[in-house]
């Protein structure tokens, strides 16, 4: 049974027709991406299926009595509601059928006449509901989710932007919704949380659709994938991965159809132009041509996919550091109190570390000490050899942001006009957006830059903090074609389990009781973290 079904959906802002008659269904318990670059419409049409804005053409239908869950933007309360009565909502709908359950027992107690068949009615209701379970539920969301007892009580309103994510999505997940709809459900979680979402996913009997620029939270969480793009929707079976391959195999396939098909054209062309030719004075001939010559014009034209520009040029490198490219000894790390303490490890030349913990654990402070842009609280650390950092923030800047994107390699690179636009076009800016002004430049749009400008003044050791946050698919796979042949160090903190699967050769994981040296790839971390869990749940209460 279909829990959405569209058909024809057409919406404009001004004279821009931001979706074309999109036409699709998504089935009861399916899970369900919608992928797409930034600004093509995908939070558009997910408030659209929610029924938060109006649409200009077509039809959007979900059975009655369907609870629709939205996450998107973060709603406004009054200042003084706390968490907990923020996550409490979720149960009005139980709590008013609670109310009626008890009016109703009161009035049987009194020997009153009351509804009998209302209250089995109600009764059966509130027990399909999780009325029940709310204890027990708020405890499991607030646990998974990492909504601690002293952050239940504090004002909603005074959360930052993260924590309130956090709630919100607990709420929506606590209201017994038929229907999810996620819009970017990962961002400001920690990789436990949304590991922990993940599951919780698995086991939700209703539909989700899922929009996210988080790759493996896609692979793991859909099981259909809807691609946006130019205004038109296309469905791919399968997960983000599947779909790359997919869409890959299909352009291969489409691209080899259209050369035989050139050729064939090409071929009956010639033979038309030689027919007219010999045609001349033979009416027959010339009645073959012009027949041939309109099969010609009714033969409709493979279109092929459009496949995105590819980085075309690599990291170069002034010079290479030394082998040891870091020295830390009994390094602790903080701002009032130490977040990090007791901390010895060597950097080597070539290395790549992911840092990883949960948020607020110490990661970018750490990033920070390292670079010593933050005093350490206590102990040394010891720059090798010809280090030559760039540091690439979770809120990038420029000195100049005036300038245009040529200007900015100009006065920077010392490159001369030609050198500069080349290295500009190697990441993505060509023709006239070398003329852009960088203050007007996206997220993704300034982290290519940043990463142009890095690549040109000889840095050998990276440092990247959330360097995939905010970021869209494709901007995403940009930056990692740009770092995928550095060969040289790199520090990083992510949330991004794909980046850090494909880059990380060792493991910092950040934590209460210190910092956890692992040296190995993601995969292999997680491996034996996973294998570490099983032997503590095995082992024999002390």
């Amino acid at each position: 049974m279909a829990e959405i079904s569209v058909n024809g959906l057409q919406k404009y802002f001004g004279e821009t027709h931001i979706l074309r008659e999109l036409s699709f269904e998504v089935y009861e318990r399916e899970h369900v991406s919608i992928i797409g670059p930034n600004g093509c419409g995908k939070t558009t049409l997910l408030k659209i299926l929610a029924g938060e804005l109006a649409y200009d053409g077509g039809s959007v239908s979900i059975p009655r009595g369907r609870r629709v869950g939205l996450l998107e933007q973060l709603p406004d309360y009054p200042p003084e509601l706390t968490v907990r009565q923020v996550l409490w909502q979720a149960f009005a709908h139980l709590e008013e059928m609670s109310a009626e359950l008890r009016a109703l027992e009161r009035d049987m107690a009194e020997g009153k006449d009351a509804d009998l068949a209302r209250y089995a009615t109600l009764q059966t209701a509130f027990e399909t509901a999780g009325g029940y379970e709310t204890d027990m539920r708020y405890a499991m969301m607030t646990n998974g989710l990492d909504i601690p007892p002293e952050m239940q009580e504090r004002p909603f309103m005074s959360l930052s932007g993260g924590e309130k994510t956090r709630v919100n999505l607990a709420r929506i997940m606590l209201s017994g919704t038929d229907l999810l709809l996620l819009d970017e459900p990962t961002n400001h979680l920690d990789v436990d949380s949304i590991e922990w979402l993940e599951e919780y996913l698995k086991s939700f009997k209703g539909a989700v659709v899922i929009i996210s620029h988080d790759r493996y939270f896609l692979d793991r969480a859909t099981t259909r994938t809807l691609e946006l793009d130019d205004g038109v929707i296309t469905s791919w079976p399968g997960n983000y991965s599947a779909y790359v391959d997919r869409k890959k195999e299909l352009a291969e396939q489409l691209e080899a159809a259209k050369k035989r098909q050139d050729r064939e054209i090409e071929r009956l062309s010639f033979t038309v132009d030689r027919m007219k030719g010999w045609g001349i004075g033979n009416s027959k001939l010339m009645k073959r041509a012009f027949a041939m010559e309109k099969r010609l014009e009714r033969i409709e034209r493979i279109q092929t996919i459009r496949r995105e520009h590819k980085m075309r040029n690599k990291f170069s490198t002034a010079e290479r550091s030394g082998n040891e490219v870091y020295f830390l000894e009994n390094l602790s790390a903080g701002y009032d109190r130490p977040l990090i303490e007791h901390f010895d490890a060597t950097v080597f030349r070539g290395e790549r570390i992911a840092v990883v913990g949960p948020n607020g654990c110490g990661k970018t402070t750490l990033l920070l000490t390292v670079l010593r842009l933050l005093p350490a609280l206590r102990g040394t650390i010891y720059e090798g050899v010809g280090v030559k950092n760039g540091y690439l923030p979770q809120t990038i800047t420029f000195a100049h942001p005036e300038r245009t994107l040529l200007d900015t390699l100009l006065y920077e690179t010392h490159a001369d006009t030609q050198q500069a636009r080349d290295r500009l076009a190697a990441f993505g800016f060509t023709g006239d957006e070398v003329f852009k002004v960088v203050s007007v430049l996206s997220g993704g749009e300034k982290t290519r830059l940043k990463l142009c400008l890095f690549m040109n003044t000889g840095v050998n050791t990276l440092f990247l903090d959330e360097p995939t946050n905010h970021l869209d698919i494709l901007s995403r796979e940009w930056m990692e074609d740009a770092v995928d042949d550095f060969s040289e160090t790199m520090l990083f903190v992510s949330h991004d389990r794909y980046f850090i699967n494909r880059f990380a050769t060792r493991v910092w994981e950040v934590t209460g009781e210190g910092v956890r040296d692992f040296v190995g790839t993601y995969e292999e971390y997680r491996a034996a973290r996973a294998a570490e869990k099983a032997r503590a749940a095995a082992a024999p209460a002390p």
